[in-house]
């Protein structure tokens, strides 16, 4: 059953109450934009109060789960205002925010790639799944900009040592190492397997009551096993800083180019 008409995201429920949350631009990767994120965060806090859910399945439609931000956005950006800037990135803030506190069971299907700010995504789910040969990265130092946003709620998943390997090398990895540092769950073989591995966790949260799946999360959440707000703040004053640096303006450049920025040296 569709939900809702959305621009960026396709919605739907089933008779047992497992929601369907799917990043809807694959023309475009399912990068993030403005839309797609105030769509994402308006879908999950619904679904989050509605009584009938009982798990919600974050997806992505086409050949990957999500390349991160729209850099083209970004872009097109340029010129905006300190405060637009922080506007943008307190409106990343809150989507993130918005699937880390959802009371209900929350589980990533991961395809193809996850890249910058979907690891944010990935990382605020309960429960995730891969399949073999997605590539992920924390890739925004290589494009001159500070994963301000997402390392607030990458921390509490993988904690500080995979962060900083993560962050400072801003290279690839693939599920093998995903799953090593705790950012996914389990690895599914191929496309089938990967339906077959979500629907099983789907089976095991509707087997749980939604009561205590809500308490757990909120106990969770008290205990300092989910993103601290308290990091907030200094995240998003260091992300906004960096998206109006010169460094990030090369960056997004080179990338649209289709060049090596200025900085970047063979080695």
């Amino acid at each position: 059953m569709r939900l809702a008409d959305y621009e960026t995201l396709a919605v739907s429920r089933d008779a047992r109450g497992i929601a369907a949350v799917a990043l809807d631009r694959p023309a475009a990767r399912n990068a993030l934009n403005p839309a797609a994120i105030d769509e994402l965060a308006s879908a999950i806090a619904k679904l989050g109060a509605e009584d009938g859910v009982r798990a919600i399945v974050l997806r992505g439609n086409g050949p990957v789960f999500c390349a991160g931000a729209d850099l083209g956005w970004m872009r097109a950006a340029e010129g905006a205002s300190a405060d637009e800037v922080a506007a943008d990135s307190r409106r990343l803030q809150a989507a993130f925010a918005a699937v880390a506190a959802c009371p209900k069971a929350t589980i990533a299907r991961v395809h193809g790639a996850a890249l910058a700010g979907a690891l944010g995504l990935v990382a605020c789910c309960d429960i995730a799944v891969v399949q073999a040969g997605t590539r992920f990265a924390l890739s925004e130092a290589r494009l001159g900009l500070v994963p301000g946003i997402v390392s607030s709620f990458l921390l509490p998943k993988i904690g500080p040592s995979w962060l900083r390997c993560f962050a400072i090398s801003a290279g690839g990895f693939g599920a093998e190492e995903a799953l090593r540092a705790g950012l996914v769950h389990e690895i599914a073989e191929d496309e089938a397997a990967l339906d077959e591995r979500v629907e099983a966790r789907c089976r095991q949260a509707l087997a749980a009551a939604p009561e205590a799946v809500a308490e757990t999360k909120a106990l969770l959440a008290e205990i300092g096993a989910a993103p601290d707000p308290a990091n907030f703040p200094a995240a998003l004053s260091r992300n906004a800083r960096a998206r109006m640096s010169e460094t990030a303006r090369e960056g997004i450049a080179a990338f649209h180019d289709r060049r090596k920025p200025g900085w970047a040296q063979d080695g």
